[in-house]
């Protein structure tokens, strides 16, 4: 398999260079260059004093290649947050209010590298080496691999070459069992008898959205009743809670060569441990590919073992409540369908007439997937 960089490969390539930038650029390279012999020892630099650009919607991405002793060659990686127009380093820098969480966000990559780092030679994190607070970046050794997505949509596994196959699986199973180290290892995991409320109050705040972005009152009322009465059925049960990551999709997991898994953009949040195991299973059902192909885009049965080898990766031998995995995947199948609505109500122009059109086919692919979740609690 070929190694892709980690990140999103939907680059936006707007970045526009201008003398601004190079105090920050000629700062950030300095920086580098005084600590390379303590982040990987001497005899190593900078093979180029100017980074590669690599811009996307969030966050501008400079890479420094670097090489070692013995050829070692690594890539190290400097990201400062953006919103979507912003086109210099200038313009992200000068927004502080737009940098507020980046040093949580750093304690976080530092605590997971080094709760990885030694925990299991399968399972890893992205190495911090620095923040420079002056410009709100963050600086970390590139973790050289493919996507989930990326592995999803080869060609070869879309048509089910057995090597291909096999190797999804593999990573699926790791993905599976990286998330039972961070729930229950990393952090605690503590089961809460009867806490339901807070699942209804998610539930009820997805069909606001709804409601608001789609018009589709009847649609979204009939769908809702059907959700609260399914959630009378884990009333008395112990609902598993711990730190979770927030945004378990495919985009965030990463495979290496060297058959280690590593989960990244951890957004840490307090909830039920199948809030990420429903979005890690769903996620290939709500690419775009998949849905305007009506769920044939991927082979069924290539997609139902992607779901079990997850759970066999997260619980092994141990039962999995097959109740909330339903609940939670249909949670998550309703969430895409708001932000694909969400999108939509907010498109101008040219979107705004496909949009048209797109609205029912979206509607017909999400209703009968996550009626069918519910159907099976």
């Amino acid at each position: 398999m070929k190694k892709i960089s980690h990140f999103r490969k939907q680059l936006m390539n707007k970045y526009q260079h201008s003398n601004i930038d190079d105090p920050i650029i000629e700062f950030i390279t300095t920086k580098l260059n005084d600590n390379l012999d303590e982040w990987f020892g001497a005899r190593c630099g900078l093979t180029l004093m100017a980074p590669v650009f690599l811009t996307y919607n969030n966050c501008f991405m400079m890479r420094f290649p670097l090489s070692g002793q013995n050829g070692v060659e690594k890539n190290i990686l400097v990201k400062i947050r953006r919103h979507p127009k912003m086109q210099s380093l200038n313009q992200a820098v000068s927004k502080k209010e737009l940098h507020s969480k980046i040093p949580a966000e750093y304690k976080d990559l530092e605590l997971l590298y080094k709760f990885y780092k030694d925990y299991n030679k399968n399972l890893g994190a992205i190495r911090p080496l620095i923040y420079l607070d002056k410009y709100y970046a963050i600086v970390m050794e590139e973790f050289k691999s493919q996507t989930l997505r990326e592995i999803l949509m080869d060609w070869k596994t879309i048509l089910g070459f057995e090597n291909n196959i096999n190797y999804l699986l593999n990573v699926a199973q790791l993905t599976g069992l990286w998330l039972n180290s961070f729930h229950g290892q990393l952090h605690e995991c503590h089961e809460i008898e009867g806490s339901i409320q807070p699942i209804v109050n998610e539930i009820v705040e997805l069909f606001d959205r709804l409601k608001a972005a789609s018009r589709q009152q009847n649609l979204a009322n009939s769908l809702q009743a059907g959700f609260l009465q399914k959630t009378t059925s884990i009333e008395s049960k112990n609902i598993p809670y711990s730190e979770t990551h927030g945004d378990m999709t495919c985009d965030n997991v990463l495979y290496s060569s060297e058959n280690m898994v590593c989960i990244i953009d951890v957004k840490t949040k307090r909830a039920p441990i199948y809030s990420d195991l429903g979005l890690i299973m769903i996620h290939p059902d709500t690419f775009m590919l998949q849905i305007f192909g009506f769920g044939l885009f991927f082979r069924r049965q290539n997609i139902q073992a992607y779901r079990a080898a997850i759970l066999k990766g997260y619980f092994g031998n141990q039962n999995a409540d097959n109740t909330l995995i339903n609940l939670y995947c249909a949670i998550k199948m309703l969430d895409k369908w708001v932000m694909y609505e969400e999108i939509m109500f907010k498109s101008t122009g040219r979107k705004y007439l496909l949009s048209i059109v797109a609205a029912p086919l979206l509607r017909a692919y999400f209703k009968p997937r996550i009626k069918k979740y519910l159907d099976s609690i």
